[in-house]
């Protein structure tokens, strides 16, 4: 790449602000500044509804922020940091899953989705004239929300030798969540939309295979590490055999249940000993995983810090014995990789995965390069024994005080991390 590129990122929610999707513009950002003379961006002034996170912060003083009067903007709440601007015990109601529906899809998802109308127009003409000004190359546009390809979409119409490139960190349209009306006019929107873009990308292989069905050209670039050396850190492990899990929770999607029936069973077997053990949660949701605990009769053993800090989650992680991530998967859809697995990896503690689903390939073969590792799915048949064998190994091994930080493959973790993974896709370009 020559060295006049100049690159234009459009982020609805660009960091600092405290949001999952921000984690990996940041490290996108940083990783990207080697190979452009100028990075340009274009935010909204709703990111700073959110709460803070310095640890995310790029740096980049070449921000625009463009208003965005839209569905979030309009119910947010004063003063109210991270929560979710629907409650959670509201989301589970039928009419709300079909109103969250509704505006997941178009033409509401442009309308009243995150962006809006006022949001798209200001952000066009205001990055038009960057453009123009700038001489700006190439453009990073990036899902959710959808406002933002649609601005990038306007922008490479009008300036058709800019170099789109269009990402996607989730689907628009989950053959598994249902999060749309109608998904073959979905399906045709983004067709539409994609069809001027030169590159989209996306965070695995299985997210891949159904963007190729709207795109004409995909490659994966992952939700990677910092670097290498992030991953030499540790410290100081719990003095219970601690079990941790720091994210969103979703009833029916990503359910720690059948982990907190295996905890239950091997305690009332007098395996484990529950004084010795402890369930930690971290995140928006505390009530869900209290309640689930509760549910399968080891209440007494869990318990919920709220929301944290994103260091302090990485911190909680990397003093884990043992830390948990909740996925799910199709038929129609694997490898929904999200940002957690690799802060996990980095950890270099123990992985217990549970899979509400079928069988992830591309999960099972990112975990298994280290054996302490292990990959469940809630509805197998077999899966109650496997996961209660699997727990009482891990607590045996903590209890003999034996190594537990898994050996490093450092060729092997070499190719998640996000100078690999931008080299990789600047090769691309």
């Amino acid at each position: 790449m020559g060295p006049r590129k100049k690159l234009l990122i459009i982020y609805y929610n660009f960091p600092p602000a405290k949001v999952p999707g921000a984690v990996r513009l940041h490290h996108f950002y940083r990783a990207a500044l080697p190979y452009f003379e100028d990075i340009h961006v274009l935010a909204t002034r709703n990111r700073r509804l959110f709460q803070q996170d310095p640890s995310l912060e790029t740096g980049c003083r070449n921000i625009v922020e463009a208003p965005a009067w839209d569905l979030r903007r309009l119910t947010a709440r004063k003063k109210a940091g991270n929560k979710p601007f629907v409650a959670p015990a509201l989301k589970e109601r039928p009419l709300v899953r079909w109103l969250r529906r509704l505006v997941d899809s178009f033409p509401f998802n442009i309308l009243i989705g995150d962006g809006g109308l006022v949001y798209i127009f200001t952000g066009y003409i205001r990055t038009r004239k960057l453009i123009e000004r700038e001489g700006i190359t190439h453009v990073f546009s990036t899902f959710r929300p959808y406002s933002d390809h649609l601005i990038a979409h306007l922008l490479k119409r009008r300036f058709p030798h800019l170099y789109w490139i269009a990402d996607f960190r989730d689907l628009h349209v989950d053959p598994v969540l249902q999060n749309t009306i109608c998904p073959p006019f979905q399906r045709w929107c983004n067709r539409q939309v994609l069809r001027r873009a030169d590159l989209v990308t996306t965070v695995s292989e299985g997210l891949k295979g159904h963007l190729e069905k709207v795109a004409p050209r995909v490659e994966v670039l992952r939700n990677g590490i910092k670097n290498l050396d992030e991953v030499i850190k540790t410290v100081e492990p719990f003095e219970k055999f601690t079990i941790v899990y720091t994210g969103s929770l979703y009833e029916g999607m990503r359910d720690p249940g059948p982990i907190f029936c295996a905890i239950r069973r091997l305690v009332e077997k007098e395996y484990l000993p529950p004084a010795g053990i402890s369930l930690l949660y971290a995140g928006p949701n505390p009530d869900c995983w209290l309640q689930s605990a509760r549910k399968a009769g080891v209440g007494q053993i869990a318990a919920s810090l709220g929301i944290i800090s994103r260091e302090e989650a990485l911190q909680l992680q990397r003093r884990a014995q043992l830390n948990l991530l909740l996925s799910w998967s199709g038929p129609g859809l694997q490898g929904v990789l999200t940002g957690k697995l690799f802060e996990y990896l980095q950890a270099r503690r123990p992985i217990l995965a549970l899979v509400n689903g079928s069988q992830d390939k591309e999960l099972e073969d990112i975990l298994s390069a280290w054996e302490a590792n292990a990959v469940f799915y809630s509805n197998g048949t077999k899966q109650g024994k496997g996961l209660e064998k699997f727990l009482l190994h891990r607590y045996r091994i903590w209890e003999e005080r034996e190594k537990e930080i898994p050996p490093l493959d450092s060729a092997h973790f070499e190719q998640y991390s996000w100078p690999y993974q931008m080299h990789k896709l600047i090769n691309e370009l």
